[in-house]
């Protein structure tokens, strides 16, 4: 089937000739005008000057005397207008978020011709609108008359909403708020046009309403210098552009082709053809087109359950059109599109096309917002908003900085000094950072300083980029490159660098000359939404190869083979509708455009889309959750059920299989055994309790851990975790009992020595070395002043509970003790522990151990139960501090040994007793020495277990263990 811009080529060199040059075309867009050229060299049998190509917003601008005014700079004026007429102290940082809202309002009235004058009237009797509004049709008055009926109910505000939507509660607030600013609206817009005509400039929606006003009143087009304007492909105009097409019509300066080859372009109870039936009547065409004959294409319905997986069933569906062919088609590859109604897809899609299709035109632009230099400059900004000020230097968030010396840019420029800042940052767990730490290179210099004035924002932007620009620019200096050879990576980049530069330049001259107050964040804020409104093109060669577009690219152009993704209702006809300070009612009243409006036109681009295509893959994502449905278009079910259209389905799965949990040991090769030979006795090594018990919990987590000595990465902490709570802790309670090393120790003395400001002291100190990891101490502050004073009452019960046990000597903290354990075989290991604290209460030696985690019961059921791995609560606290306590009594066996439990929890209860008990009748352990061979044999055989080759390190079968296990990802469980 011949394409619709063919015909056109063809009918008009068959008319015109040579003199075809003589006339303007005017499309949709530019791409159809490429193709439209494409088309008329093939038809033309001789050379021939060239039509002149024409988009619409081109033809409007050729007939005005007025250049395109700036988004933001507008955005300032309309600031400035708002604020002399509203006399509202609002600041700009919160105008921004619905002056955009108003720009777009404004466009669409001038766009659409709407009496910006009466649409703006605070309707106080609703007999007004009869009068006023009598050149309207009934249904717009009925619209108009249903809001401000319902708006203002006579005799009561009622509870209605801002826009006029009913409340179930209020005052009327809202309702008083959006009259306040309506009745301010005309003279704001009023005032706009007026300002912007000064300056020679105007909206885009400005520009078409003065254009359409004048050739309404039959001013002459001095400017045009075509015999003829031919409009081609055009579906949903504005009535400015109508007025244009009839002006034009009326002085015989115009032709109109419409492209409606499928009969579902005509068919009434179809939406595509709101527009285009209208159009045919009021805009014929000069010379008729050949008939066509519709036929369906073949369609293909694939789902898949998965947004990415839409874009990699690209490949199969490319390779299957390729049919085992080394290359394709240039001239079927220009005729194959890819078509992407989410285009963040676009990523994607690309990595999918295989290799052999050389060729691929990009329609879509790449988001400046999606570069690198965007990144960095985002990680950058929120540094700058999130920093701190301590004692006037600036302090920048942790988080924030590891995002800028990770960034690819900066590691690429100075590896060895970010890596080093980042080793440095995360040992010394420092949440912020201050300046003079972080300039360790001139790049860093230039990153790493205080920026807190607007008009030093920019400045400071400009010279990062600058200097990364030219950083960038020396490593591909020098080097000679072929014209066919592809564009690398480096030449991207400086082309990203350089549009941000661009952006950042325009926009502090904007700042500048608007003379309006912002804050930073407001700042930070433009900035994004510059880069999210700014593409950078792809360099190609449009009329070669694959094409990959978006819906509104593909407007006038065909193709014999589609392939379209995400045609999924929400996606394709898209949901959302921009938002409208007019409600809706008025909106349709004044004829302004809606979603079902919106509807009509997402409709024609399908169906005028699939029309002359010869096959057409149909993908779209099946998920449903949340927002997402995984519902197919409309246009399927309306294709199936309404034309009866024949569509294949398929669905594409990921095969899902029920596997066995892995099994994963080790064994006690040659390998691991010399490895374990390190905690013999003159090894180097020692065994803890707490390795132990890893051991009992689960065997595989001690090899990890002990024999190969993994470790966890070392990460920066904000929050003060279970761990370091505990560290903190045990800190304190040593500084407070040291002085007393070997003594006695009265009520008295512990009272004076916890006084307020030695506490605070000690805490600080504590943190510092343990959480900060400083030297520098400094007060703490929110969270971790609150952690502090949880200490602070821990200590203050601690030295309570002691009290009651004066006078008593304290002989040591975190005493370091070893000894070695022969096994079974005849080894000695060496066995190690670090006892929290020692002293002697009643003639006897106690072995304290500080816990800071839940509490649990003292007792247990026998020392066997302590060395059970397959028991869920095994009492491991009990056993370390079992272990403690026999390492301690086979060097000093001269008095009693008590192992004793502090759990600070505890401390509260009035019912404190950290004594331990043992068996059935809970004997309590007051003197170890009773059941210390039992604890021996019990650790040995334990120890056995251990070092026995034939005992491989297997997964533990406690599940609860693998809850909060480092290594779960490399065992599997």
């Amino acid at each position: 089937m011949t394409s619709f811009l063919q015909q056109i080529a063809a009918l008009f060199e068959q008319h015109y000739g040579n003199m075809i040059h003589k006339l303007a075309f005017v499309f949709p867009n530019r791409r159809s005008g490429l193709f439209f050229r494409k088309y008329l060299s093939q038809h033309a049998k001789k050379p021939l000057f060239s039509p002149t190509i024409l988009t619409i917003n081109e033809l409007f601008l050729h007939l005005s005397d007025k250049q395109l005014a700036d988004r933001i700079r507008t955005l300032f004026l309309l600031y400035r207008i708002f604020i002399r007429h509203s006399r509202s102290d609002e600041h700009f940082d919160h105008f921004i978020n619905w002056g955009e809202m108003i720009l777009n309002d404004f466009d669409d009235i001038d766009k659409y011709l709407v009496d910006a004058a009466h649409l703006f009237t605070n309707i106080k009797d609703i007999h007004q609108i009869d009068v006023d509004f009598s050149y309207l049709q009934p249904e717009q008055i009925e619209a108009i008359r249903t809001f401000w009926s319902s708006f203002r109910p006579e005799g009561n505000i009622g509870n209605r909403g801002k826009y006029g939507i009913e409340e179930n509660h209020g005052t009327g607030e809202n309702r008083q708020h959006f009259l306040d600013i309506w009745q301010h609206l005309y003279a704001i817009y009023s005032d706009l046009r007026m300002e912007l005509t000064t300056g020679n400039c105007g909206y885009e929606g400005m520009i078409f309403r003065e254009v359409a006003e004048k050739v309404k009143q039959g001013a002459a087009l001095s400017t045009l210098a075509f015999d003829q304007i031919v409009f081609v492909g055009f579906n949903a105009i504005t009535p400015a552009e109508k007025e244009l097409m009839k002006g034009l019509q009326r002085k015989g300066l115009a032709d109109f082709y419409w492209d409606c080859g499928s009969e579902c372009l005509l068919d009434e109870q179809n939406k595509a053809s709101h527009f285009i039936r209208e159009h045919l009547k009021m805009f014929p065409s000069a010379f008729p087109l050949p008939e066509e004959k519709p036929v369906w294409p073949e369609i293909e319905l694939i789902g898949i359950p998965s947004r990415i997986g839409q874009a990699k069933q690209v490949y199969p569906i490319l390779k299957e059109m390729l049919e085992g062919n080394t290359g394709f088609n240039p001239e079927d590859a220009l005729r194959t599109a890819i078509v992407l109604p989410d285009e963040q897809l676009l990523i994607p899609v690309l990595h999918a096309i295989p290799e052999e299709f050389s060729h691929i035109n990009v329609t879509l632009g790449f988001s400046l917002s999606g570069t690198p230099v965007a990144s960095l400059m985002e990680s950058i900004l929120n540094m700058q908003k999130k920093k701190r000020l301590i004692e006037g230097k600036a302090y920048f968030y942790y988080k924030d900085v590891i995002s800028v010396l990770s960034h690819p840019y900066i590691t690429s420029v100075c590896p060895g000094e970010t890596a080093g800042l980042l080793k440095e940052i995360t040992h010394h767990n420092r949440i912020f950072i201050s300046t003079p730490d972080l300039r360790k290179s001139p790049i860093l210099e230039l990153i790493f300083k205080q920026v807190t004035e607007i008009n030093r924002i920019t400045d400071y932007l400009i010279q990062i980029l600058m200097e990364l620009n030219r950083i960038i620019t020396s490593r591909h200096t020098g080097t000679e490159k072929d014209e066919n050879e592809p564009i690398s990576m480096g030449e991207m980049e400086q082309e990203f660098v350089y549009h941000y530069f661009t952006m950042a330049n325009r926009l502090k001259e904007m700042i500048r000359d608007s003379e309006i107050d912002m804050t930073v964040e407001t700042f930070f804020r433009l900035l994004k939404r510059l880069a999210d409104t700014i593409n950078i093109p792809f360099q190609g060669m449009p009329l070669s190869g694959i094409q990959i577009m978006g819906v509104l690219e593909t407007r006038v152009l065909d193709f014999h083979r589609l392939i379209i993704l995400s045609m999924n209702e929400g996606i394709f006809p898209a949901r959302s509708t921009a938002g409208s300070f007019i409600p809706f009612h008025l909106r349709r009243g004044f004829g302004l455009p809606d979603y079902e409006r919106q509807d009509s036109i997402w409709s024609y681009h399908f169906y005028r889309l699939i029309a002359r295509a010869k096959k057409v893959s149909l993908v779209y994502d099946t998920r449903t959750g949340g927002l997402q449905t995984g519902e197919v278009s409309r246009f399927v079910r309306q294709l199936k059920y309404q034309y009866g259209v024949p569509v294949k389905e398929k669905m594409v799965v990921t095969p899902i299989s029920s596997a066995k949990p892995l099994t994963f040991q080790v064994e006690k090769n040659e390998e691991v055994m010399s490895k374990m030979k390190a905690y013999r006795t003159g090894g180097g090594k020692a065994l803890s309790a707490s390795t132990i018990n890893t051991y009992l919990d689960c065997p595989l987590r001690f090899y990890f851990s002990a024999i190969e000595e993994l470790k966890e990465e070392e990460e920066v902490l904000e929050g003060v975790e279970s761990r370091e709570f505990g560290t903190i802790f045990h800190r304190v309670a040593e500084w407070l009992y040291d002085p007393f090393c070997g003594k006695p120790v009265t009520g008295d003395l512990l009272k004076q020595r916890a006084s307020q400001t030695e506490l605070t002291r000690a805490i600080e100190h504590a943190f510092s070395e343990l959480f900060f990891r400083s030297k520098e101490v400094q007060p703490l502050s929110g969270r971790h002043y609150l952690i502090g004073e949880v200490i602070r009452k821990y200590i203050e019960k601690l030295i309570e509970k002691d009290s009651l046990l004066t006078p008593f000597r304290y002989i040591r903290s975190e005493q370091k003790i070893q000894y070695p354990l022969r096994l079974s075989n005849g080894t000695e290991i060496q066995l190690k522990g670090f006892i929290d604290r020692l002293d002697e209460v009643d003639g006897a030696i106690r072995v304290v151990d500080y816990k800071t985690g839940s509490v649990i019961k003292l007792d247990v059921k026998s020392m066997e139960s302590l060395f059970d791995p397959t028991a869920e609560n095994r009492q491991s606290a009990i056993m370390q501090v079992f272990m403690y306590a026999y390492l301690f009594s086979r060097q000093d066996a001269s008095r009693p040994v008590r192992p004793t439990l502090y759990y600070v929890r505890d401390f509260f209860s009035a019912g404190f007793n950290p004594l331990l008990s043992i068996g059935k009748e809970k004997e309590p352990v007051s003197d170890f020495s009773i059941y210390r061979n039992a604890f021996e044999d019990g650790l040995r055989s334990c120890l056995d277990r251990i070092f026995d080759p034939d005992i491989p390190f297997t997964q533990t079968s406690i599940s609860k263990v693998c809850g909060y296990c480092p290594f779960g990802c490399v065992c599997g469980r």
